[in-house]
């Protein structure tokens, strides 16, 4: 009988045990993160007169050329205040067509660069023969040797324009009327363009 009893008591405490194993609440919790995104931003200005955004028509004081002579006009390109990245600028230029009796097809031209880290200092420079002394930086031609106006050309080199308007790339581009030049060319023209071309680059580059 008291062997039973003992059965019993274990028994019981077997059930009490599980009951109370099934009855057991976890507690739980959570948290969440969240992330905000904002595209930066790129854009360049040029300049051709020394104020930022206003013409487009470079100043050569080319009329009038005689073969032998050469003309001098500045450019200068640097990214905008609210531009958030550097970038890399690209040179092309257009060519343009004409027959050898004209002045489009005897013009001849070079191109040098040099970076300045603010405009006043990059419209302080001068660009006349005195830019292309020395070992400047050419974008087109270099030395005695100089680009056909007549023939498209991209610039291998590109230049480096810091953000935030953070640096001034400035461009001084000679154009030659080369003595060879036929004397059926007087009285005609020519007109060509010069493309700036920029893209960002991306940080830590």
């Amino acid at each position: 009988m008291r062997n039973r009893r003992i059965k019993a008591v274990l028994a019981g405490g077997l059930v009490f045990g599980i009951g109370a194993t099934a009855t057991l609440a976890a507690w739980t919790d959570t948290e969440a993160a969240s992330g905000s995104f904002e595209a930066g931003t790129f854009n360049i200005d040029l300049s051709v007169d020394k104020t930022w955004g206003n013409s487009r028509e470079m100043t050569f004081k080319a009329t009038g050329m005689y073969p032998g002579s050469k003309v001098y006009a500045p450019a200068y390109v640097r990214t905008t205040a609210a531009t958030t990245m550097k970038g890399q600028i690209q040179v092309v230029g257009s060519g343009v067509s004409g027959s050898a009796n004209t002045i489009a097809e005897s013009l001849e031209y070079r191109t040098v660069t040099r970076s300045f880290p603010s405009a006043a200092e990059a419209f302080a420079s001068p660009c006349d023969a005195s830019a292309f002394a020395g070992s400047p930086t050419f974008v087109f031609g270099g030395g005695a040797s100089k680009q056909p106006l007549r023939a498209s050309a991209t610039s291998s080199a590109k230049q480096t324009v810091s953000p935030v308007a953070g640096s001034v790339q400035a461009y001084c581009f000679e154009v030659v009327l080369p003595a060879s030049t036929p004397s059926a060319a007087q009285g005609t023209s020519a007109a060509h363009t010069w493309t700036f071309n920029a893209e960002s680059v991306p940080a830590g580059s």
